[in-house]
């Protein structure tokens, strides 16, 4: 099976519908747009993923790929026999279907068989760590090169600073894929060179011949939130404003003593602000205007927010391990001891996969539109506090660590691995950023 699962679901799916040409590659396709939605939000009304149902969406695809159509009636399953055709079809794929029914006039609701997905997705987390979703590196001949550089000044200006951070996001993304990054001496004609800079620097000039082997990727201005004007603040004094909006939410949480009495806080206080900065800076796309935070006042789910979520999550892997030391609980098996199926109801199958699988496919679409000087890092920011959201509502509906019963405790174990998969990619996604992850707050 591949890093990215989807990709490879997809193109199946692709398949069944599609006649590709006998003779020469298959084309990769970035964006499906209307034709194949892949959903992680009302699961169970919209399915697993859709599929546009006309003839006429289809159309377009294969007319601009150079394909051809296997049916030509106007709906794509017309019938139950070409239902029961894309089941049996299915179970040739990584993931075999479910079921297929009309979601409405113009789309089906495709369900999937969920035991095979959940298996998939805590084996593959857990065994891979750090390294799940990523492409294994090659040096042969063939295998894409990249050469990425920072053309930026004095960091202390926040908008360079902004620049400086997304050269670093966007260097730990490429650890993801399947391109090769080498050093400017070691570049070839075929590398692509890449470019981060702050959008103050010169640009080409009008008759420059663009150079598809040269993208240039912008990052736009950091915004006074009143007057939308360019920010004064440096880079440590905006970090410093925000590491006190951290304090103050913490004294309001906790209390004042509490804070002052911990030894580590300082240290604390430093990497909530750090993170805070970042979340500021990217929730919107790279290229647009960042708005400084005054007072305080940004969104409430912020990097506070998250890295809450991320602490709880600690806690609860934390006690959890303390309980098994004091033997109120036995420890916890392998996994292929677990029962699986306990994970089958609609939260933790939203939170399986609606976004523990779809990580890889995340990560791999914030970097398609790279040659075009894009790179969606504010996807990241954006899934992240997603699945803080979707983990903080988890975690007030179910109660994971219950008395010690012979009938509860297969459903605590099996919940206990998919929060060790959530806190493994959780603390994945925000390494991407820079982000690191923290044990309390």
């Amino acid at each position: 099976m591949s890093q990215n699962p989807l990709s490879e679901l997809t193109q199946q799916l692709i398949n069944f519908f599609v006649i590709w040409p006998e003779n020469g590659d298959i084309p990769r396709y970035e964006r499906y747009g209307d034709l194949i939605r892949y959903h992680n939000e009302n699961l169970i009304q919209s399915g697993d993923l859709s599929i546009a149902s006309s003839k006429f969406n289809w159309q377009c695809f294969t007319q601009r790929q150079g394909l051809q159509l296997r049916r030509q009636t106007e709906q794509m399953l017309p019938d139950e026999q070409s239902v029961q055709q894309l089941l049996d079809h299915s179970k040739q794929w990584i993931f075999p279907l479910l079921n297929v029914n009309m979601l409405r006039k113009e789309r089906y609701a495709l369900r999937f068989q969920r035991a095979p997905i959940i298996s998939h997705v805590l084996h593959s987390i857990l065994i891979d760590g750090d390294d799940y979703g990523k492409h294994k590196k090659s040096t042969a001949i063939g295998v894409p090169t990249l050469c990425l550089t920072l053309n930026t000044g004095n960091t202390k200006e926040l908008h360079k600073f902004r620049a400086t951070q997304l050269f670093h996001i966007v260097r730990r993304m490429l650890d993801y894929a399947n391109w090769r990054l080498v050093a400017p001496e070691q570049k070839t004609d075929d590398t692509l060179l890449v470019s981060i800079e702050s959008n103050n620097q010169p640009r080409c000039l009008a008759n420059d011949q663009p150079d598809k082997m040269n993208v240039r990727v912008l990052c736009g201005p950091v915004l006074e939130p009143i007057k939308k004007t360019g920010a004064t603040l440096t880079s440590d004094s905006y970090m410093a404003l925000r590491s006190n909006d951290m304090l103050l939410i913490a004294m309001h949480r906790h209390g004042l003593r509490d804070c002052a009495r911990d030894k580590d806080i300082e240290g604390l206080l430093q990497r909530l602000g750090h993170a805070t900065v970042i979340v500021d800076l990217f929730e919107v796309r790279h290229a647009s205007g960042a708005t400084v935070v005054r007072n305080g006042s940004g969104s409430s789910k912020g990097a506070s927010y998250i890295l809450y979520n991320s602490a709880r999550l600690e806690t609860l892997l934390r006690t959890f391990a303390a309980q098994v030391d004091a033997g109120a609980y036995e420890p916890l098996p392998p996994l292929d001891k677990i029962d699986l199926s306990l994970l089958e109801d609609e939260l933790d199958w939203q939170m399986l996969y609606g976004y523990l699988l779809t990580f890889p496919n995340l990560v791999e679409s914030t970097l398609s539109q790279l040659k075009h000087g894009q790179c969606a890092v504010h996807l990241i920011v954006r899934y992240i506090v997603d699945l803080a959201s979707l983990f903080s509502r988890y975690y007030r509906s179910k109660q994971i660590l219950v008395q010690k019963r012979s009938n509860l405790m297969p459903t605590l174990y099996a919940r206990i691995y998919l929060v060790k998969a959530v806190r493994q990619v959780l603390n994945s996604a925000l390494a991407l950023l820079g982000i690191q992850p923290v044990d309390y707050m």
